[in-house]
């Protein structure tokens, strides 16, 4: 990485780059899992019944916290990373 962009991610606040971070791993897990999980099940009408019975929530919730912890865990090793370079 050239100087300018180490200083741009040294300076930029923590959770700035968190929800990049975020947005990026919740759009990759996002695809992987319904992808893993339609290859499980091989049934299409299983998204509709899981609103309709209300186990959405847990494995939403679940995924949301995943995804939060990613993002910050990632965020402070590349800023800690980008000031030790500094």
């Amino acid at each position: 990485m050239s100087n300018q962009k180490i200083q741009k991610v040294a300076s930029t606040p923590l959770w700035k780059l968190a929800i990049r971070f975020m947005i990026s791993f919740a759009f990759i897990l996002a695809i992987v899992l319904t992808a893993a999980e339609l290859i499980k099940t091989g049934n299409l009408n299983a998204i509709p019944e899981s609103f309709n019975n209300g186990s959405w929530i847990n494995f939403v919730g679940m995924r949301i916290t995943i995804i939060a912890a990613y993002g910050f865990a990632m965020a402070f090793l590349t800023k800690r990373k980008a000031k030790n370079k500094l």
